[in-house]
């Protein structure tokens, strides 16, 4: 800010503008002056302090000197410039924090709340040819991040006057900041006059540091609606440039003791229960803390049985029956609660459920081989089911009667009556009944016969037989036995080594038990072409080789019969090749010329036509002689 001053506002210290006013009388100079009103620094940082001024006329001599207010409201000096030079002045609290630039203006190096003050620059430039300017420095530091201390205790909603909610601090700011308070991010215009229902408690306490603590306490009537209530405080500052910031705490909630209004008690479970499930009644009510609930179950009108009482409101039944199906009530102990609030809820529950079977004939029933038999069952419940009959995983019959006719040990084995009722998946019941078939054993006929190589060659014959009593298997021969039985078949495994007499002869095996005796003969069949195969007629041929040696006995036998017929063959052709030469004397079929050749009474011509057939079976004879009439070989 500039402004003209006369020399008796402004007195001039030191000596030299005296002396150069009496050297230059009739100087007149003027000073045009600015100066910021307001600088803003943040803590620490540095302070520039601007002084920009003009000097018109005189002698071109002027002064620069910066004051500051003490504690005693008097100004004195910290800093000035005179000519080029510029000084700080000693013993004062600014001494080594500040300096002057080359404008004149006046530096601090670090801002400290304490230079929360006025600064004043004066510049004097002869008669009447001075000025001067006031800025006012302000330092900020932006407070803590504010913290709330709740009060931990149960707050009552049916007190008359506001209680202690909460305190909010914040500390070490500049300027004085402000603490707000908010209830579901919505503002509560708290007053600070005491009252029964809402108002806050301010403290602001200055620190050594100059800098400032403030804390705020908020004091609350609190209804039922507050029990979900998320509750803040928020500390709101100013930065440089008139920046509005602003910090906001921790949220929380308030614990409060409230009666019950509302009570509901309700089936967590599926709707549609069935004997077996487990079944959740649920009882809530409204009031804090929570209260404690009895359950009973309905025995007649006006009687009730106690069940248990639970602290969170939850009734499981497990595995329900028929028996559990009725009239559930739930009580809720709150004896704050006002008469006219109903304390008591009712749920009814229906079990769906499926009684006993009934089978007859039941558990295990014995039937002669080729008998009949007839299997009923029956079942009720909440609802009519649906009745089948299954063997194993098969499916045999629907309907509540099985009818089995001329029974054989195959069908014998476990039936079991199947009772659901569609509409209500998982209710079902089943029972089984055992059929046995007794009877004289039958010996199951093999499928598929094989082979043996050669004798010495152990096999393994297999003998199923079914029946019961569980027959007893023998054989007609000795070798190494291996019983297996399983249900109503017996099986029984015999290794031997196999000889001629027991190829010729073949294996029996006998079932037995005390309704009659069966047998089976097992005959065995070979692949070598010099051991013959005996099989019982009528009865298919079973024997176990060892698949190996059958390969490779019928692999030698084929490639010899092979070479064999090749050598025939061969001597086959040699010997029609030599007799074509002449070189063989002839059969005994054969017709002889003899005519002299041109005339010479000593030459004989031999003229010979032979039977081929009969030439074929010569050669074919053994030691190559012919066989038809008794011929001679000679030519």
């Amino acid at each position: 800010m500039g402004g003209r001053r006369s020399p008796k506002a402004l007195p001039v210290p030191g000596v030299l503008l005296p002396l150069l006013l009496l050297a230059c009388p009739g100087c007149h100079a003027e000073v045009q002056l600015s100066v910021p009103p307001v600088v803003e620094v943040l803590l620490g940082q540095q302070a520039s302090i601007a002084c920009t001024h003009t000097v018109t006329g005189g002698s071109g001599y002027h002064l620069v000197e910066w004051f500051i207010t003490d504690k005693n409201a008097e100004q004195r000096r910290v800093a000035f410039s005179e000519q080029d030079r510029r000084e700080v002045d000693k013993n004062t609290e600014y001494t080594h924090r500040i300096f002057m630039d080359s404008d004149y203006g006046l530096v601090i190096k670090a801002a400290d709340v304490s230079d929360e003050r006025a600064f004043t620059c004066r510049v004097m430039a002869g008669i009447g040819g001075d000025a001067g300017g006031t800025a006012q420095l302000k330092v900020y530091d932006p407070p803590e991040t504010p913290e709330v201390v709740k009060n931990t205790r149960t707050l009552s909603v049916t007190g008359e006057h506001a209680s202690e909610i909460a305190m909010c601090s914040s500390l070490n700011a500049n300027p004085v900041p402000t603490i707000s308070w908010y209830k579901d991010d919505q503002p509560l215009q708290a007053p600070t006059e005491r009252n029964s229902d809402l108002y806050v408690v301010p403290r602001t306490v200055k620190e050594a540091s100059g800098l400032y603590s403030i804390s705020s306490t908020l004091y609350l009537r609190p209804n039922k609606t507050d029990k979900d209530s998320q509750f803040y405080c928020q500390v709101n500052y100013l930065m440089p440039h008139g920046e509005a910031h602003s910090h906001k705490s921790e949220s929380f909630q308030l614990t409060l003791h409230y009666y019950t209004e509302n009570v509901q008690f309700s089936l967590e479970s599926p709707k549609v229960i069935k004997e077996g499930d487990d079944v959740r009644l649920l009882c809530q009510g409204d009031g804090n803390p929570p209260p404690e609930y009895v359950f009973t179950k309905m025995k007649s009108q006006d009687h009730f049985e106690d069940l248990v009482s639970n602290p969170n409101g939850l009734l499981v039944l497990r595995q329900v029956t028929k028996y559990d199906s009725g009239t559930y009530r739930c009580q809720v102990l709150d004896f704050d609660s006002p008469p006219e609030v109903d304390l008591e809820k009712e749920v009814t529950i229906f079990v769906n459920y499926l009684d006993a079977m009934v089978l007859n004939p039941n558990k295990t029933v014995k039937v002669p081989l080729g008998g009949n038999v007839e299997l009923n069952c029956s079942c009720s419940g909440s609802q009519t089911p649906t009745l089948s009959w299954r063997k194993g995983k098969e499916q045999v019959e629907n309907g509540r009667t099985l009818t089995l006719n001329s029974l054989t040990y195959h069908m014998a084995g476990t039936y079991t009556c199947e009772a659901l009722v569609p509409s209500i998946p998982g209710l079902q019941r089943d029972q089984s009944v055992r059929i046995i078939v007794e009877g004289k054993p039958e010996v199951e006929h093999p499928q598929s016969p094989s082979r043996f190589h050669s004798f010495n060659q152990k096999v393994t014959l297999t003998c199923s037989a079914l029946g019961h009593p569980e027959p007893q298997i023998t054989w007609s021969v000795p070798g190494k036995v291996s019983p297996e039985s399983s249900g109503n078949r017996v099986i029984s495994k015999l290794t031997v080594e196999v000889t001629p007499e027991l190829a010729e002869s073949g294996v029996k095996c006998f079932a037995e038990n005390e309704h009659g005796l069966a047998e089976w003969t097992f005959g065995l069949e070979t692949a070598s072409p010099t051991v013959s195969a005996t099989a019982v007629p009528g009865n298919p041929v079973l024997q176990t080789v060892d698949g190996g040696e059958s390969q490779g006995g019928s692999t030698v036998a084929v490639i010899a019969v092979c070479v064999c017929v090749l050598l025939l063959l061969l001597i086959v052709g040699f010997f029609y090749f030599m007799q074509r030469r002449g070189r063989l004397p002839c059969g005994g079929g054969e017709k002889r010329s003899l005519t002299p050749k041109d005339g010479n009474p000593d030459d004989t011509v031999v003229e010979m036509k032979t039977d081929k057939r009969n030439e074929q079976t010569g050669l074919l004879s053994p030691g190559g002689g012919g066989g038809g009439g008794g011929g001679t070989n000679e030519c």
